[in-house]
């Protein structure tokens, strides 16, 4: 506000101008905490969220217990976009924000709708950060420097927006930076300007706004007999409880192979890619489903500590071996990783090891995840359940 104070008298000396800054408005400091998922960011955004805020983990534990997968993709013409990467995807069933009790009603808009008439998208996006919210939309991540594939691949993907810097014009964001890590990082107004202006996302992929409710009722807890009946689907490879449309896209479930028979996909898929490549095609290796197999072992892993600590007969031993499947998938996941790097020559037979490895982690999770269902099953019929 400038102040002249040849205004008040024509008889006053002039003076110079005074600006006197206005307040900051206030704003909600929107909390985000690392969430146990990260392979795709469509875990991992709702997740952070969600526990930041409510005491999620009773509920976490009682789900994201199933697998999915898609056997069309064994065909190897279901293309990472922009790219020469088939896709080879793991999914957790109902792993969506739209299954997640505490945002299942988080309001969604089209890119119009979102932009509801403000100058730039970062203005609204601003306007929604003010709220207390966080925004998870779709951008094209060529715009934006610090992401993995910025500056180098138009790639359409979902960010995360979970604060700002309003006066240096600075948005907070949560992605993969260049080495592929997920990671905090930050961008210009600018920059989220433009990488949002340059998509189009589906009809179905909306921009939420994540704010868990604290008012759910009832309160999202463990339910014992709904792990007992995830459990036992997944070592049956099959399906009978839950939704597996991920995005509420009406996709159908014909293709899919659910639990331990996601390890044969994931072995058949690596070993067609193998057979491609030294037949001389240029294709790329998605390490993504068997990060998400590695990340479910730790979640199994978290998961039987935490039984064990609600005093469920589950013993020591048990969980040691379990410490085995996660290693098992681990290796996997690390040689496909490197393969997909260069950091091993795909080609020299580090590939065609995978199956072995997926091969004895199922071979050593079965038995476990089995005497776990029962050790459950007990606790469920005995007088004081």
């Amino acid at each position: 506000m400038t102040i002249n104070p040849r205004t008040a008298s024509q008889d006053l000396p002039s003076l110079p101008s005074i600006r006197i800054p206005l307040p900051a408005k206030p704003r909600v400091k929107i909390p985000l905490v690392d969430s146990p998922i990260r392979g795709y960011m469509m875990y991992s955004y709702h997740l952070a969220v969600t526990f930041a805020s409510v005491p999620a983990w009773p509920w976490f534990f009682g789900n994201f217990v199933q697998l999915q997968c898609d056997s069309r993709q064994l065909e190897l013409g279901d293309f990472l976009k922009y790219s020469s990467m088939p896709k080879g995807e793991l999914h957790f069933t109902e792993g969506t924000s739209r299954f997640n009790p505490w945002l299942a009603d988080a309001p969604g808009f089209d890119k119009q709708s979102f932009l509801g008439g403000y100058g730039s998208p970062s203005e609204r996006v601003v306007e929604r950060l003010e709220q207390g919210y966080c925004v998870e939309t779709f951008v094209d991540e060529y715009y934006i420097p610090v992401l993995y594939n910025g500056g180098n691949l138009h790639f359409r993907h979902r960010l995360l927006v979970f604060d700002c810097q309003e006066e240096e014009r600075r948005l907070h964001i949560a992605g993969f930076d260049k080495k592929s890590q997920y990671s905090r990082l930050i961008c210009t107004f600018e920059e989220f300007d433009d990488a949002f202006a340059s998509v189009q996302p589906q009809q179905f992929e909306k921009t939420r706004l994540f704010k868990p409710r604290q008012d759910v009722f009832p309160a999202p807890g463990f339910d014992p007999l709904r792990l007992i009946h995830l459990l036992r689907d997944y070592l049956g490879g099959k399906n009978t409880l839950l939704s597996p449309d991920l995005h509420g896209s009406g996709q159908q479930g014909d293709s899919f192979r659910y639990g331990v028979d996601c390890y044969s996909f994931l072995a058949e898929f690596i070993q067609r890619i193998a057979v491609r490549r030294q037949a001389g095609e240029v294709l790329g290796v998605d390490f993504r489903g068997f990060h998400v197999l590695w990340e479910h072992k730790k979640c199994m892993l978290d998961r039987l500590k935490w039984l064990q600590r609600q005093d469920y007969d589950l013993p020591d031993s048990l969980i040691a071996e379990y410490g085995r499947v996660q290693s098992l998938c681990e290796q996997a996941r690390s040689r496909v990783v490197m393969c997909a790097r260069g950091l091993l020559p795909p080609d020299r037979g580090h590939l065609v090891e995978v199956p072995r490895y997926l091969e004895q982690a199922r071979a050593a999770e079965v038995p476990i995840l089995r005497r776990v269902l029962e050790i459950l099953e007990a606790a469920s019929t005995s007088p004081a359940a």
